[in-house]
């Protein structure tokens, strides 16, 4: 049996993070990929308490949509790691954040923040990350100073003594407060309503703290030229098929999709389908079996699939065989850490998408 991981204590998903989410950033602390981070998060922060998720059983893999490239775009790193940072700034979350004078050292706790960093050409000033930042590869030789329910080793971060950390929107704000207690400053970035746009905006805050302005502008204009370039490909399909994104089943009778709000959605939208439950205001709200069987999608894509989620067991659930997806097999799998994490790699969750959604567009 694979696990998942405890949900975040939040205000906090899985939720997408994601976004984290994750898009997202979605519940407690779900998915690897902070997918589940956002969403149960979102729930807590909407309605109740975020519980720990019962183990899903690990299954044989099902196919995943690949791309040819999934690497965001990377500015070459700079000699210089120290930057010349603002006096202040207002972060994701409306915060007036006191900056150092020249920031060296930085602890990022979120997986999408990590890969703008790297993305920036920044990542020599990285000394500990969270335990599910993975990407890029050289992560796997920093320290992480988190645990699988997100609690954080404090003293280690003040070992670390960095110039300043780098939270999640979705990040507990205990921890928040904890951290800056230790004198260090802490800039949000992102929210539990990520977009594209909100994804580049954030890709522009953490350049100006890391003195790459210009980086952050050649990154956010290379993703907008890439998202368009492949939405412009998808505009003219003659039909454009509805479609169920399942974020969460660990009760397969309530599972978390995606609504209005989520970056996921504009992805959707960009693929060229329609979200059948774009009308819901929360972006990443649960849903009954009854109201999955009302709207018919034609596809079905299982962003849980890393956790043992497959087409097979998607067929097998109760009351899900009358579903059109379900009768013409058009259940599929997606690397849920190209979709789930707001952050520079989100053209190639597109791209992911598109593979699905219109196999037929090359």
């Amino acid at each position: 049996m694979k696990t998942q991981p405890v949900l975040w204590t939040v205000v906090g998903r899985i939720a997408l993070a994601f976004l984290q989410g994750c898009f997202i950033y979605l519940k407690g602390s779900p998915m690897k990929s902070f997918l589940r981070v956002i969403l149960l998060s979102v729930a807590m922060l909407i309605s109740a308490c975020a519980t720990a998720p019962a183990q899903v059983p690990t299954a044989t893999m099902a196919p995943v949509a690949t791309v040819a490239a999934t690497a965001a775009p990377t500015i070459v790193a700079t000699e210089v790691p120290t930057a010349v940072a603002p006096a202040s700034v207002t972060d994701s979350a409306g915060r007036v954040v006191a900056i150092p004078a020249h920031v060296s050292k930085i602890i990022s706790l979120a997986p999408s923040t990590t890969e703008m960093i790297y993305a920036l050409g920044k990542g020599s000033a990285v000394v500990a990350i969270d335990m599910y930042s993975d990407y890029p590869t050289e992560v796997s030789k920093i320290t992480k100073i988190s645990n699988p329910d997100m609690t954080y080793n404090y003293e280690q971060i003040a070992a670390l003594a960095p110039d300043m950390v780098f939270a999640a929107g979705i990040t507990n704000p205990d921890v928040v407060t904890a951290i800056e207690k230790l004198k260090i400053p802490v800039v949000v970035v992102g929210s539990v309503n990520t977009t594209v746009a909100s994804i580049k905006s954030d890709i522009t805050l953490v350049g100006t703290l890391l003195g790459a302005t210009s980086e952050a502008t050649t990154l956010t204009t290379q993703i907008q030229t890439d998202w368009d370039a492949l939405a412009a490909k998808v505009a003219t399909a003659p039909k454009k098929p509805r479609v169920f994104w399942e974020l969460d089943a660990t009760d397969p009778s309530k599972p978390y999709t995606i609504g209005a709000g989520s970056f996921v959605n504009d992805l959707l939208v960009a693929a060229g389908a329609v979200n059948v439950f774009a009308d819901v205001k929360n972006p990443y709200p649960q849903v009954s079996v009854e109201q999955v069987v009302a709207a018919a999608p034609d596809i079905i894509i299982l962003a849980d699939s890393l956790y043992g989620v497959t087409p097979d067991m998607v067929s097998k659930r109760a009351g899900w065989e009358t579903i059109p997806a379900v009768k013409s097999n058009a259940v599929f799998a997606i690397n849920d850490n190209l979709v789930s994490r707001p952050g520079p790699r989100i053209v190639a969750g597109l791209q992911a998408a598109i593979t699905i959604v219109h196999p037929e567009v090359k």
